[in-house]
């Protein structure tokens, strides 16, 4: 009876433990999942450090001129692949690349920006998820959009809209 009683608590502790592991488990797959998205955006647009590439593979729509915000920071030009503006959300589609003047007259490639048109998903809808971040409204544009600075670091985080990093010269 004592060993039966004794096996039955030390089950119970490993289960416990068990089910403690897994939880912290799944918390680092998430993040490990997130991370190597990212990691497949950057593969998929190493290309696009070269702005001419980006304006001939599709991405020849400057949607904005320079974006820059009198304390934030900037966003820089925004370069729309228009037929990539039809409500998809696929981390390896992204409708905009994000360029900025490099200050030798060159466009260096900051990252990329996520846009659903609220035509497409009502701006009364929950918002898409990538990268398990929530799209915010931008109700000026009417769509939803998410910045991922992944080529240029973001001290306010990589999904924060304005970068201290980036200006308009």
């Amino acid at each position: 009876m004592k060993n039966k009683t004794l096996t039955q608590t030390c089950l119970t502790i490993l289960l416990a433990f068990s089910l403690a592991l897994v939880s912290c488990d799944k918390e680092e797959i998430e993040i490990d999942e997130v991370a190597e998205m990212i990691e497949e955006v950057r593969e998929a647009t190493r290309a696009f450090k070269s702005h001419d590439a980006a304006l001939e593979a599709g991405w020849d729509t400057d949607l904005s001129g320079c974006v820059v915000h009198p304390t934030e920071g900037g966003m820089g030009h925004h370069f729309g692949r228009l037929e990539f503006l039809d409500g998809r959300v696929n981390h390896l589609e992204p409708q905009v690349l994000l360029f900025a003047d490099d200050g030798s007259g060159n466009m260096e490639f900051l990252g990329v920006e996520y846009i659903v048109p609220f035509e497409i998903h009502s701006e009364d809808a929950a918002p898409p998820v990538l990268f398990e971040q929530e799209f915010h409204q931008n109700h000026e544009q009417q769509f939803w959009a998410l910045h991922v600075w992944t080529e240029k670091e973001n001290p306010k985080g990589m999904f924060y809209d304005w970068n201290p990093n980036v200006g308009c010269n």
